[in-house]
């Protein structure tokens, strides 16, 4: 009886311990017993800092403090011309699989109609941290809107174009123009005789 006594104190103290140690959708993470040590989170070490999250998600499969966005790699030297009345499609991208992505969205309008053609072989779906505002996310992050570099929402049968969505993502560098006259570049700095 006693030792039926210890075990359901040992079973509850390590379903105490495992539910204390998990972390939240967009917390940081060094590897993923950071994020969940069952390993049904993932540490995505790639973002500053590490990243929480879920790989392989769809619409409503995230924990309640986040959302399933779908992530396509933009190529850099194929512009499309971003049509917001039919996303997700080929527009005027040379391949086949090609979708064209919005650079930059704005109140969920593609900016200018600007956009570069992404392979759907390149599409990566993450749980990301949901949020209003900058403030939402931890230091080093951005709240970012869906339609912005690549960054798409999952599509339904029922919503082809998917439901727009704000998350955490690692704020965007900035554009070597934006420094100023008096700072330098990498570039720069790698180009400076010793």
């Amino acid at each position: 009886m006693r030792s039926f006594a210890v075990a359901a104190v040992a079973a509850l103290a390590l379903n105490l311990w495992g539910a204390g140690c998990s972390h939240n959708i967009g917390d940081s993470c060094s590897n993923n017993v950071d994020c969940q040590p069952d390993g049904t989170r993932f540490c995505d070490t790639a973002p500053p800092g590490g990243y929480c999250t879920i790989q392989g998600c769809d619409v409503n499969t995230c924990p309640g403090e986040a959302v399933c966005i779908r992530f396509l790699t933009p190529v850099l030297d194929e512009p499309c011309t971003y049509n917001d009345d039919q996303p997700n499609t080929q527009q005027d991208c040379p391949h086949v699989d090609d979708r064209c992505v919005c650079d930059i969205s704005i109140k969920n309008v593609c900016e200018n109609g600007i956009g570069h053609c992404a392979s759907e072989n390149s599409e990566q779906r993450w749980c990301e941290k949901k949020c209003s505002k900058n403030g939402d996310c931890r230091s080093g992050y951005e709240c970012r809107s869906t339609g912005t570099f690549g960054a798409e929402p999952v599509p339904t049968l029922n919503n082809p174009k998917g439901s727009s969505a704000k998350f955490c993502a690692p704020k965007a560098p900035p554009e070597p123009s934006d420094l100023g006259p008096t700072q330098s570049t990498p570039d720069d700095l790698a180009s400076t005789d010793a």
